[in-house]
């Protein structure tokens, strides 16, 4: 399904793996996509046949991506490529991932209904109903030496050594931890390693790492026009999750009102709007469908946002016992990456809040 060009012309480094290149092809297609406001989510074979990725928007519609990856794109060989690519059908779009892609070629992928990314800051994908032409963050090529935080594998990781800093965690752990192939996680290490933001014994330098993060904490959301009823009858459609808060996968408070329930230094309204993680697109949809859309701020009685990390769902805190709050937490870590977005108030409560019963300041 995923496409790789092995042919001289696309002057390929020969030390990489075809398949990593493949992995950060897609690591990179998502990153892109998601710096736009937009989720991404893997393919799926069974249910779309030649995708493999999908864009994701905030109403719950889907565009599948056939992606395809070279190291180069000129004008010369772009002819060929697309004769090679022709032979297999798709429903959704197609985009080509390179680390370099000449103005002649991106004039002549444009005119034959390409999609494309070049590493070096461009993005253009168009599919049903879909149209983005847009500069975006500009992201090494595999070939070069990859640091910082790379791809969600390289967000997920952070997070993962954010939650418990003095742990050191191997390659393997890690990958267990996350559902992630060793080789991926090994290769977000080096990528920290390489930009100062872990120690030679992976532990995170602090508080770089949360602030590095923060950069890249870009969930997709939606403003809705009322709050699920813990008890209610459509608590197991919207996946809440009230029972066994700290073993099950559901919603989790955030931002603002979970921050004041750790007792950060937050002066709200008692009507202010909660936000809340939910686990998966599909839960954001169905949360649309059954609470009403807000089509203004005054509307807005809610926020729910998909979760970058499986772990923010994953790992929730039960707060009933000494805060009085009947909503499951998040756990400080993503209550302050959510504040961070601000530079101005987030930074400034931040300043003044050092977890007590759970959590450790990172910040």
């Amino acid at each position: 399904m995923f496409g790789i060009d092995r042919t001289p012309n696309s002057v390929e480094h020969m030390l990489v793996d075809p398949l990593q290149r493949a992995r950060n092809a897609l690591d990179a297609l998502t990153s892109a996509v998601g710096s736009l406001g937009l989720a991404v989510r893997p393919g799926e074979v069974d249910a779309s046949p030649n995708q493999d990725l999908a864009v994701v928007f905030p109403d719950g519609r889907e565009v599948g991506l056939q992606v395809k990856t070279v190291a180069l794109i000129t004008a010369d060989s772009v002819p060929g490529l697309l004769r090679r690519w022709s032979t297999s059908e798709t429903e959704g779009g197609r985009v080509v991932v390179a680390d370099r892609i000449t103005a002649e070629a991106r004039t002549s992928l444009n005119q034959a209904g390409w999609g494309w990314l070049d590493l070096r800051g461009h993005l253009r994908l168009t599919g049903p109903g879909l149209f983005i032409d847009s500069d975006v963050p500009v992201l090494v090529g595999p070939e070069t030496d990859r640091q910082g935080i790379i791809g969600r594998v390289g967000i997920e990781l952070a997070a993962l050594l954010l939650l418990d800093p003095a742990r050191r965690i191997g390659v393997r752990a890690a990958a267990a931890a996350l559902s992630r192939a060793p080789s991926s996680i090994s290769e977000a290490f080096a990528a920290l390693r390489g930009a100062g933001l872990v120690d030679e014994d992976n532990k995170p330098a602090l508080p770089a790492l949360f602030w590095e993060l923060a950069k890249h904490w870009k969930p997709v959301s939606c403003d809705v026009a009322s709050v699920p009823i813990p008890g209610g009858r459509d608590n197991a459609a919207l996946r809440l999750g009230m029972d066994d808060v700290e073993s099950t996968v559901g919603w989790a408070l955030t931002d603002t009102v979970g921050a004041a329930a750790y007792g950060a230094p937050v002066s709200i309204r008692a009507d202010h709007p909660p936000d809340f993680y939910v686990p998966d697109q599909g839960t954001l949809r169905r949360s649309v469908q059954l609470l009403g859309t807000a089509t203004t701020a005054t509307m807005r009685a809610s926020r729910v946002r998909i979760a970058p990390v499986s772990l923010v769902c994953s790992r929730r805190i039960d707060a009933a016992g000494w805060a009085a709050e009947e909503w499951p937490l998040a756990n400080p870590l993503f209550v302050a990456l959510d504040l961070a977005q601000d530079p101005g108030r987030g930074k400034e409560i931040l300043d003044g809040w050092t977890p007590g019963r759970v959590g450790i300041r990172v910040w």
